[in-house]
């Protein structure tokens, strides 16, 4: 079984950067934001179970979650998020580990999990953590670039999830983000030789999945 790199940061960091740094060195990623989206996805395998829970107003006329309208709530519901994540992230993790055991022949796969730092049973499914770290601000000009939000719609998003420490407390590895794309490339390369090394030197230590 290959090792689990956990890759994670908060919105704006530039995962999905780092994440595509890497599968352009042919390293297998798994996005649990992208297994999210299909299982909320017209026919996904948690619509009945999101309709079921939040009525047929979650559902759009083409059959797929209504995001916006779930987002609202769940931002101002805890219940409704407990409610959301008791059907999504058995789901996800199922999906996401079968994945995981469909690269074997590879040295090591990148798990992109957003919220892992609040889940610990992600944590522990990981060999190593990977965090991308930038400066709030920078975050927040980011957000407010790709997303058309406010500052203080982007502010409130960065309060929700964890902090830059509690993220940074787990982490076996950090990458600061805050240069250009190019920069975040070698710092990319250099792990990606770091992570084969440990891998040649424990085959078989990757997680159980």
């Amino acid at each position: 079984m290959p090792w689990i790199v956990g890759l994670t940061g908060g919105i704006g960091s530039g995962k999905t950067q780092a994440s595509n740094a890497f599968a352009a060195l042919g390293v297998p990623v798994i996005d649990t934001d992208l297994i999210s989206h299909a299982l909320t996805a017209p026919r996904g395998l948690a619509i009945e179970a999101i309709r079921a829970t939040f009525g047929d107003a979650m559902i759009t006329a083409s059959g797929e979650m209504d995001r916006q309208k779930m987002r609202d709530l769940v931002f101002t519901n805890p219940q409704a998020k407990k409610q959301l994540e008791s059907i999504l992230h058995p789901l996800i993790a199922r999906v996401a580990l079968a994945s995981v055991s469909q690269h074997s022949d590879s040295p090591y796969v990148v798990l992109v999990v957003p919220l892992l730092a609040e889940s610990p049973a992600w944590i522990n499914r990981c060999d190593r953590i990977l965090v991308i770290d930038c400066d709030i601000e920078t975050q927040i000009k980011r957000i407010m670039k790709r997303s058309h939000l406010t500052r203080e719609q982007a502010a409130a998003i960065i309060a929700s999830q964890a902090t830059r420490d509690e993220r940074k407390s787990i982490a076996n590895e950090v990458i600061v983000n805050e240069s250009t794309i190019e920069h975040l490339n070698q710092q990319v390369k250099h792990l990606h030789d770091y992570y084969l090394r440990l891998a040649s030197q424990s085959p078989n230590s990757g997680a159980p999945v």
